[in-house]
């Protein structure tokens, strides 16, 4: 009886140790953005941080953006990187962005294990990293 507890206790400590590692790896701005909130919202928290005399974007700290029409629902991917890179005039490894997904505007979640789930369940190839 004492092997359940104790097989338990260790999934649950694995858990939690999986949780610490992925969002010790994410920037405070992206740990900051809590599921529900608006697009709007989540670009101004996003934009903190951002340098005195930064040229105006719509978009800070966004890389690039995907937009995704999947069972009638509105999807859109902004992958952050914490250095206002752009793409077209930056090189990025994908794998140095954070994917953050919202649906009809608003934040459903961020990171990668989120977004490789969302991709695969609507068959949505993703490059590689």
């Amino acid at each position: 009886m004492n092997h359940v507890s104790v097989s338990r206790s260790a999934l649950v400590l694995a858990i939690l140790t999986t949780a610490v590692l992925s969002t010790a790896c994410e920037d405070k701005r992206v740990r900051e953005l809590d599921t529900g909130i608006t697009r709007d919202s989540a670009v101004q928290v996003i934009s903190q941080d951002l340098k005195p005399g930064s040229p105006s974007d719509s978009f800070p700290n966004v890389y690039r953006r995907d937009l995704y029409l999947m069972g009638g629902k509105h999807y859109e991917v902004m992958f952050f990187t914490p250095h206002n890179e752009k793409q077209g005039k930056d090189s990025v490894k994908l794998k140095n962005l954070t994917p953050i997904v919202f649906m009809e505007n608003k934040l459903i979640g961020r990171g990668w294990p989120f977004w490789d789930s969302v991709a695969k369940a609507n068959k949505i190839p993703i490059q590689p990293r």
